[in-house]
């Protein structure tokens, strides 16, 4: 287990990100200014401004030349440095100058401490920027895709011997733009909180004939269209993407949740009998005499095998309910009695005559096959507790796993004996069929319900990460309709989860149904009855064995002892005076823990652990860098 501890914390920091571990700074503003000169070459003067939150070596700027770049476009190796800490110039700055496969960095050597703002500018002679065609000369260039932190303040001015006739700036897939506007041959592009690692793009065009001087890059045919068709994409592109986030995607997750509230609907309506009852109405008596585990499956269509430990299934009734309210009616018919002496309390077959198959079943299966057992050694056949695996080793694992084979399939056995005895049980009274099965019609319309239900969860979710994460968007309808949906799911699930195994309730079902929930009403609200209502009560001893199964001994139990209330059976007088209830469901549960214990244990492994050593762009290349040591 440590082994297994150390190796995934180690693979954690494997896949962290470096930045994690970097300075930590804040870039307070970024300013390029491009000044392009009549024969093709530029200069381009960077300004960054950092502030630091923690004490530092140096900063980091770099510009590219990857991609899509004029022909002959060249970075000069030898950039003017400048630097300034906290508004003091700073003389001598130590620097150097790396080259890289796609460009070059420029390393400054200033160290300093928590709280420093420093002003870095280079200053670049660049060759070869525009690319000249026959009619334009065009500028498709990147300064900057790669800031390791926002930039709070971005600006960048474009100026020259003559203004550009037209200039674009690009953010990528980003929904922020920056605000171009120009003044006389100036233009000047403003945005505020660029987000990190995102890439920038200048996309303008010049009269051929303002570079004369400029040398021949052998490109024949005239640009302006093509340079217009791809603006014109790119506006396109992004307005359809604005569309689909705001408004497209919203309306469409919308639609979806409102048909499948209108499926939902319909299919309640062909599922649920026409017939109406009054929903809080009481029932002071049981509506009929039946044993729990039969009125569980007649009635409530929960069967044993259905709400075993070793299953994930789910119904009305817990196993331990069934087993205890079971226990509890076979002492109160007289076939088993309590027997105490001192703090010992036990439990004795007095007479099997009058036990349906399971019944006996049941308490073969409680009491291991003995006669007379204490009630703390319920189940003894099936103790086993967590010491069977834990701190287990690889050689143990296949007598672990033929243990908790042995006794899982001994458990199954005797669940499916009884369950068929409980099925017998309820054909020899003659119980008419309470459910109907779901037709394929309502089988389709229950899957479309949970498709028009889930599909906008996971849309709605995954479309507000790639928005955030693509755009910068932050589209709040999105989450709030994903979330929606999984409520909505989660009510339709609950209600239907049983639909497709069980069925559904018919007319004769639902009155069956109705009458039962009036009672479970009666036993739910029992502290709260007036007197009258209490002495309406007859049957008390049948009362408690229904209010064990429905979960409600406990309220039965003190309202019996409170109020003094006697039965003919002293059994059960004796398990109500001395409140054996906790007593009775601590052993039952014991059953289900003993089989979650078996079922771990009959595919137990030992772990030996494991370790592990953009659109919106018009195309231009180029590059650059921000960061800091």
């Amino acid at each position: 287990m440590k082994k297994t501890f150390f190796v995934l914390l180690f693979s954690l920091f494997c896949i962290l990100p470096l930045s994690v571990f970097a300075v930590d700074f804040k870039i307070r503003s970024y300013q390029g200014d491009l000044y392009i000169h009549a024969d093709n070459t530029a200069e381009f003067r960077e300004k960054v401004v950092y502030h630091f939150d923690e004490d530092f070596n140096g900063q980091l700027v770099g510009l590219g030349r990857s991609g899509k770049m004029p022909k002959g476009f060249e970075i000069d190796s030898s950039p003017k440095v400048q630097v300034w800490k906290n508004a003091s110039a700073i003389e001598n700055v130590n620097s150097e100058v790396i080259e890289e496969s796609e460009g070059y960095t420029v390393k400054v050597y200033n160290p300093g401490q928590e709280g420093d703002t420093v002003e870095v500018v280079i200053t670049w002679q660049l060759k070869n920027l525009l690319f000249l065609y026959d009619d334009i000369a065009e500028l498709n260039w990147q300064p900057l895709t790669d800031s390791s932190e926002p930039i709070e303040n971005f600006e960048f001015r474009v100026t020259g011997f003559n203004g550009a006739e037209k200039l674009f700036f690009h953010t990528g897939k980003l929904f922020t733009e920056g605000k171009v506007e120009k003044i006389d041959s100036v233009y000047r592009v403003h945005l505020q909180n660029l987000p990190r690692q995102r890439g920038v793009e200048l996309h303008a065009y010049w009269p051929r004939k303002d570079f004369e001087t400029a040398l021949d890059q052998g490109l024949k045919g005239n640009r302006l269209a093509e340079f217009e068709k791809i603006e014109e994409s790119i506006t396109a592109e992004k307005a359809q993407s604005k569309a689909l986030a705001m408004w497209i995607i919203p309306l469409l997750l919308s639609i979806s949740l409102v048909l499948s509230a209108i499926f939902y609907h319909i299919y309640r309506r062909k599922t649920f009998p026409s017939k109406k009852y009054a929903k809080n109405h009481r029932l002071y008596e049981p509506p009929m005499d039946l044993e729990p585990m039969v009125l569980s499956e007649a009635v409530y269509s929960t069967s044993l095998e259905e709400v075993s430990p070793l299953t994930k299934g789910g119904g009305k009734f817990t196993f331990d309910q069934l087993v205890q309210a079971t226990l509890l009616d076979v002492i109160d018919r007289g076939n088993v009695s309590i027997i105490s002496n001192g703090d010992e309390v036990r439990l004795k077959v007095v007479k099997e005559k009058g036990l349906a198959s399971f019944e006996k079943d049941c308490l073969n299966l409680a009491f291991s096959g003995r006669e007379e057992v204490l009630v703390s050694d319920l189940f003894a056949d099936y103790q086993v507790s967590t010491s069977l695996y834990q701190g287990a080793k690889a050689a143990d694992e296949k007598r672990i796993q033929k243990t908790g084979r042995k006794l899982k399939s001994s458990f199954e056995q005797a669940l499916k004996q009884m369950q068929d005895g409980v099925r017998k049980r309820v054909s020899s009274l003659q119980l008419p069929d309470y459910y109907r099965p779901l037709s394929n019609g309502e089988k389709i319309l229950r899957l479309t319900i949970g498709v028009s239900t889930l599909l906008p969860a996971f849309v709605g979710f995954g479309w507000f990460l790639y928005s955030l994460d693509a755009h910068g968007y932050l589209s709040l309808p999105l989450p709030i309709l994903g979330f929606v949906s999984l409520m909505l799911a989660a009510v339709y699930y609950w209600t239907t989860r049983f639909d497709t195994r069980d069925g559904v309730l018919n007319e004769e079902g639902l009155e069956a149904y109705y009458l039962w929930t009036s009672f479970e009403n009666m036993l739910r609200d029992i502290a709260h009855l007036d007197k009258a209502e209490l002495e309406s009560i007859v049957l008390w001893n049948r009362l408690l064995v229904y209010a064990t199964l429905f979960g409600y001994a406990d309220k039965v139990s003190h309202l019996m002892k409170s109020y003094q209330i006697q039965v003919e059976n002293p059994d059960i007088n004796l398990y109500v005076a001395y409140g054996w209830h906790s007593m009775f469901y601590h052993s039952t549960a014991q059953m289900s823990h003993y089989a979650s214990i078996a079922n771990t244990a009959s595919t137990y492994s030992v772990s030996s652990g494991s370790g592990s050593s953009g659109g919106g762009f018009s195309g231009g290349g180029g590059g650059g860098s921000i960061g800091a040591f």
